[in-house]
């Protein structure tokens, strides 16, 4: 076996009755890591015919399954129960389960009791992927095997050993979700950060309290807790060994303060500046923000952030994360899909407007999640000329903003054309749903790339 996991508790594993529920991409990377381990798990579904994929069916074919509706006790008879974050731990199998028997998590617990690589947590309700991806491009580039994983790139099993280079992973870079968090109690990190919290996910949750709590569970066993000074929502409930801040305010009363001057753009540690953000390759606020938890991260494990500075100027973002696609006639064209809530959204008009006038058709709209759209109807109002909606919660719309601020349409297609006729050189179209895809795409990529080609199909007919 090998000798960067903790082989004590997989040989535990493999005398164990053990569980996995839930057959999606967690589920079979459990799977997967499992026979690789000589651990033979008994599978489970609520799905009579789950979709998996052609390469992964050998791998089913190994153990034994069961698919469709569980019962109350289901799971009573297994040692462990390794869940996908994607089943709720309150579905009753799964909460009867947990009155009895404490090994009740999902594949990050697993990994925090295999793992013995150092590793760094990245939370929030917005920002998320963009720092755990710039942070692997950051430490990549000082020749470091950062590995980003999680809730972004790849579960955490299929890395654990080896990156996507073949070679031992040197520091895990994880994104977790607040589903993923609900049962991780063994983490530790060499630093972890709540980026924000805003409401999400609310059709999972009984409040935003119970949402937030989830999040916070991130600092558990962090031996650098690093919040946001200007987001109370993200500050440790806990006493932790060593706590930073970041944000935009001028004070902090944190041991150490990262903080993004918006006026001057400067990226500042304390009373030392250590660069500007025109210096990098991503601009507005919200990124200069990114930069500097990234750089404090960094630092969590001994990087000089002014001597490394310039590493930071070679990230140009996210596919999907307010993303330009093209120009025609003067007319900007802005893919933002990964906005799936209102806090994203929100932060792309705010970072794409023009503070004299209205310059934004926005297209938003699909599943809210539970979440009120409503709280969008200030920003809107003050840069937005018009709103194209569609998707599942598009109704929401009209109940905050006036007939001539707002277009129903049912599609993509009919969402590009209106707002090709609404649009006047130096206006920007901006796609930022502040909704969920799963309405009517496999995902936010899919609506992305839905929203491309209709924009490129469409700028013929603006350049003629």
């Amino acid at each position: 076996m090998s000798n960067t996991l903790n082989n004590k508790f997989i040989q535990e594993l493999q005398h164990s009755k053990v569980a996995i529920v839930g057959m999606g991409m967690s589920g079979m990377s459990v799977l997967r890591f499992m026979l690789d381990k000589d651990i033979t798990p008994k599978i489970f579904d609520s799905r009579l015919v789950p979709p998996i994929a052609e390469k992964d069916q050998r791998f089913i074919n190994q153990v034994e399954r069961q698919f469709g509706e569980f019962n109350i006790d289901e799971f009573k008879d297994f040692d462990y129960v390794i869940v996908s974050p994607g089943i709720s731990l309150k579905e009753p199998a799964l909460a009867n389960a947990q009155r009895y028997n404490e090994n009740v998590f999902c594949d990050v617990e697993l990994f925090a009791r295999i793992n013995n690589k150092p590793v760094i947590a990245v939370t929030g309700s917005n920002g998320k992927s963009t720092v755990v991806a710039w942070l692997e491009d950051f430490l990549g580039r000082m020749g470091k095997n950062a590995v980003a994983c999680g809730n972004f790139g790849v579960p955490v099993l299929d890395v654990i050993e080896y990156g996507y280079n073949g070679e031992p992973v040197d520091i895990f870079i994880m994104e977790l979700s607040s589903f993923q968090l609900e049962s991780t109690h063994s983490l530790i990190c060499e630093a972890a950060t709540v980026l924000n919290v805003t409401p999400d996910h609310m059709d999972r949750y009984e409040s935003f309290s119970e949402y937030s709590r989830a999040k916070l569970r991130i600092y558990q066993h962090s031996k650098l807790c690093l919040y946001n000074n200007d987001d109370f929502e993200t500050k440790p409930l806990l006493n932790c060994n060593k706590v930073h801040a970041f944000g935009t305010e001028a004070q902090s009363r944190a041991e150490s303060y990262w903080y993004f001057n918006k006026e001057t753009e400067e990226l500042v540690l304390n009373n030392e500046v250590i660069g500007n953000l025109g210096q990098l390759s991503l601009s507005g606020s919200h990124n200069g923000l990114n930069a500097i938890v990234v750089l404090a991260l960094a630092n969590a494990l001994g990087v000089d952030p002014v001597e490394e500075f310039h590493n930071l100027s070679h990230f140009t973002g996210l596919p999907h994360r307010c993303k330009f696609i093209a120009d025609a006639n003067g007319v900007l064209f802005v893919d933002d899909s990964k906005a799936t809530n209102v806090a994203s959204t929100q932060a792309a008009i705010n970072g794409l407007a023009k503070s004299s006038e209205k310059n934004i058709v926005l297209i938003a709209g699909g599943d809210a999640k539970g979440a009120d759209l409503s709280e969008l109807r200030d920003d809107i109002n003050k840069h937005v000329k018009k709103v194209i909606a569609f998707g599942k919660d598009k109704i929401q719309f009209t109940e905050f903003l006036k007939p001539e601020q707002l277009v129903l349409v049912n599609s993509m297609a009919e969402a590009v054309e209106q707002s090709v006729k609404l649009v006047q050189q130096g206006d920007i179209v901006l796609l930022s749903p502040a909704c969920a895809s799963i309405d009517m795409y496999k995902n936010y990529q899919h609506r992305g790339i839905d929203f491309k080609d209709n924009v490129l199909a469409a700028i013929s007919g603006l350049t003629k």
